[in-house]
């Protein structure tokens, strides 16, 4: 299926090398990304009776003044 995607730059940057490393098409490299994406486990844990991600070690940490940025921009 052919489409149009606006990926940020270094989302852009991260697909050609990805796709430059493994001899692909960027419509393919970028396939194989999503996939991986949506098949990765996300680890979960209960908390005070909310469920929540539990996040890598060291990743970065997004403040809720962040978060309303976000979704403002989202608007």
């Amino acid at each position: 299926m052919r489409t149009t995607l606006n990926l940020d730059d270094d989302a852009l940057k991260i697909l050609r090398e990805y796709s430059e490393a493994r001899s692909l098409a960027l419509g393919k490299a970028a396939s194989e990304l999503v996939r991986k994406g949506a098949s990765a486990p996300l680890r979960l844990r209960l908390e005070n009776g909310f469920c929540t991600v539990v996040l890598p070690r060291g990743g970065k940490k997004i403040s809720s003044e962040r978060v309303k940025q976000l979704l403002e921009d989202e608007i």
